[in-house]
C-alpha cells in the first residue's frame, strides 16, 4: 500500500526505555475496546487477545477443540489469511504495537499487519482502511514490539491481519487518546479520566499494579486492576503517581476509590497540583497542596473538596501514605476558560438522589438549631475559682407546649453504629413543641456521628430541598429547633452514649411526628464500615 509507515522492531527488554512505555494501550478491553468482526476463532476467541492481563499457560487444560490457549487462535490451512476488527473504546493515534505470541510455540501466526479506519458512527462496511504497520514476521513464544517512526492519524477501528492463520496471545496498540470534550468548557468532567486524555507520566512504585489503572473507566472487578505498591518499612515513606490531565483546568473535587483494597488501603492520601508545559513536570515545578493528608478506608469511595480551585493545573500528584493501593482516582473540575460552579460540587458519580455530608459548623447549621461547643458564644465568664470558663447560651432550650403540658426529660441514648455507608435516608422525625439536644459522652472509640436535618415545608412535611447532612465530632453537641425535621441519631464507627434534653407531654402525636421520605443517599467522606 502507499504511504507505508516506517517502524523499528525493539526487544522486550527495551520496552521501558521506549516511547511505548507510559503510552495508553488503546486496544485493551479495560478501555471498552471490543471485537466487532473476526474471520475465524475456532481454537480460541479473539476477545482474549485484548485482555489487559498477561497471557498465561495451562499445558494440562484441554477443551473440546483441543489444548486451551490464552489468546486468539484460528483453524489451520487458510488459503488467504484471517483478520479481526476491533472497535476502540476511545479514538486515538498510535505510536507502536506489541503482537504477543507468548506460549504459542509452534502454532503462532507467522506474520501480521495492522490497518486502521476512522468510522465514528460505527459503520465499517464501506470503510477506507489505511495500513499503519506493514506485514511483519512473528517468531513464536515472545513479545513482538514495533515502534513507529511517527504517530499515525486518529482512528476508531483497527484490523489485525493474521497471515495465514494461527495464534496471537495478546495485541497491544500503544498511543494517545483523542478526547471528545463537551462543547461547554464550564461542563463538569473528570480531568484525569483516560477517555479525556488523562494518563500517568511518573510513578514511584508499581510493584503490584500500574499507575495508569487509576484513570480507567468503571470501578474494576478485583484488586488486580488498581494501582498498588510494595510494602515499605521506612519511616516517613510515601508513594505517588503524577498524572497529566486530559486538559488544563480547575480541580474542584477528588474522588478516591479503594474498592477491593480491604487490608492494603493507604492510611492517608495527599493531592497536589501544578502547571507545566512539560510532559513530566520539571524538578523545580511548584506544587500546590489541594488536599492535605487525609484518611481513607477499606473498600469504599471517599470525596475530598480541594483548595486552590481558582488556579489552573495541568498535572496532579496523588500520594499514598505510607503505601498500599487505590482502585481509581477521579478529579472533577472544569477546563480552563470555563465558569467555576457554586462550591462545593456534588461529584457526577454521586446519584442524583444523593447528598454529601459536610463538617458541622455553627454557621451552616444555624437554620436548623445550634451546635453545642466552646467558641460559639461571646459571653464567657470565669468559674470555679478561676479553674474554668463558663460559655453561656450555647443552645436555645425551648418548651412551646400549650398550657405548660411539656415536662423536661433528661435522658441518655445508647446508640449502636450504622452498618450502612453510604447511608440511606428513608424517614425523618420532628418534635413539634420542643427543642431536642444531644451531647455525646464518648469513650474515645468513635470520631463522630451523622446529623441529618430538613426544614418544614408548606405541606407540613419535610421540605426535601432543604435536606442537609453534617458530620459532627465528639466534641460537638447538637440542638434541634422545635419542628425541625431530623433523622434519628446515626452513630459512626462505634457505639456511643448521648445525654439528651427534650420536653415531652406523654401525648405521642404532640411529642414526636415521624414520616417516610423519598430515599436519599448520604455520602460520608472519611468514614467506612469495617
Amino acid at each position: 500500500m502507499a504511504n507505508t509507515p516506517d517502524y523499528t522492531r525493539i526487544q522486550p527488554d527495551d520496552f521501558k526505555k521506549s516511547s511505548l512505555y507510559k503510552s495508553i494501550d488503546l486496544a485493551s478491553s479495560s478501555l471498552g475496546t471490543s471485537v466487532v468482526e473476526v474471520t475465524d476463532e475456532f481454537f480460541a476467541p479473539a476477545i482474549m487477545m485484548i485482555n489487559p492481563e498477561p497471557a498465561i499457560s495451562c499445558p494440562d487444560k484441554f477443551i473440546d477443540t483441543g489444548l486451551w490457549m490464552d489468546g486468539w487462535e484460528s483453524k489451520r490451512h487458510n488459503p488467504t489469511y484471517d483478520w479481526c476488527i476491533l472497535k476502540l473504546g476511545f479514538a486515538g493515534s498510535f505510536i507502536g504495537f506489541d503482537i504477543d505470541t507468548s506460549f504459542f510455540t509452534g502454532n503462532q501466526a507467522p506474520a501480521a499487519s495492522v490497518e486502521a479506519c476512522y468510522c465514528p458512527d460505527g459503520d465499517i462496511k464501506n470503510a477506507q482502511w489505511t495500513e499503519i504497520l506493514p506485514k511483519v514476521d512473528l517468531p513464536p513464544n515472545c513479545h513482538n514490539m514495533f515502534v513507529l517512526n511517527k504517530p499515525t492519524g486518529i482512528y476508531t477501528h483497527l484490523r489485525l491481519n493474521n497471515y495465514p492463520d494461527g495464534g496471537i496471545a495478546r495485541f497491544r496498540a500503544y498511543g494517545e487518546v483523542h478526547p471528545t470534550f463537551p462543547k461547554d468548557p464550564s461542563a463538569l468532567i473528570d480531568l484525569a479520566f483516560v477517555g479525556h486524555g488523562g494518563r500517568s507520566v511518573q510513578v514511584s512504585d508499581e510493584h503490584y499494579g500500574p499507575g495508569d489503572f487509576l484513570v480507567l473507566p468503571g470501578r474494576g472487578k478485583n484488586m488486580g486492576d488498581g494501582w498498588q505498591t510494595a510494602r515499605s518499612r521506612a519511616k516517613g515513606h510515601s508513594d505517588y503517581v503524577i498524572l497529566r490531565l486530559g486538559d488544563k483546568g480547575h480541580i474542584l473535587q477528588a474522588e478516591v476509590d479503594t474498592s477491593h483494597f480491604k487490608g492494603n488501603f493507604p492510611h492517608q492520601i495527599k493531592l497536589e497540583g501544578t502547571f507545566s508545559e512539560a510532559h513530566i513536570p520539571e524538578p523545580e515545578a511548584t506544587w500546590f497542596t489541594l488536599v492535605e493528608p487525609s484518611s481513607t478506608g477499606p473498600h469504599g469511595v471517599f470525596y475530598f473538596d480541594t483548595a486552590y480551585t481558582e488556579k489552573v493545573f495541568t498535572h496532579a500528584k496523588i500520594s499514598i501514605i505510607p503505601d498500599g493501593g487505590i482502585k481509581r482516582l477521579r478529579l472533577y473540575g472544569i477546563r480552563a476558560g470555563g465558569k467555576i460552579p457554586a462550591l462545593p460540587i456534588i461529584a457526577p458519580s454521586v446519584p442524583q438522589n444523593a447528598i454529601i455530608a459536610e463538617p458541622l459548623t455553627s454557621e451552616a447549621y444555624a437554620p436548623y438549631g445550634q451546635v453545642i461547643h466552646t467558641g460559639f458564644t461571646e459571653f464567657v465568664t470565669s468559674a470555679n475559682q478561676g479553674t474554668a470558663e463558663k460559655h453561656h447560651g450555647v443552645a436555645q432550650v425551648q418548651n412551646n407546649f400549650p398550657n405548660g403540658t411539656g415536662k423536661i426529660n433528661m435522658c441518655v441514648f445508647h446508640c449502636r453504629p450504622t452498618n450502612e455507608l453510604p447511608f440511606t435516608v428513608k424517614l425523618l422525625e420532628r418534635h413539634p413543641y420542643s427543642s431536642q439536644a444531644f451531647i455525646p459522652m464518648t469513650d474515645g472509640k468513635t470520631r463522630g456521628y451523622l446529623v441529618i436535618v430538613a426544614l418544614n415545608g408548606k405541606d407540613d412535611k419535610p421540605d426535601m430541598s432543604t435536606l442537609k447532612a453534617f458530620i459532627a465530632t465528639t466534641k460537638q453537641g447538637i440542638n434541634y429547633g422545635p419542628g425541625v425535621w431530623h433523622h434519628p441519631m446515626v452513630v459512626l464507627e462505634h457505639e456511643a452514649d448521648f445525654a439528651c434534653i427534650v420536653h415531652e407531654s406523654g401525648v405521642p402525636q404532640d411529642d414526636c411526628n415521624e414520616v417516610d421520605t423519598p430515599h436519599v443517599i448520604v455520602q460520608v467522606p472519611g468514614y467506612h464500615i469495617f
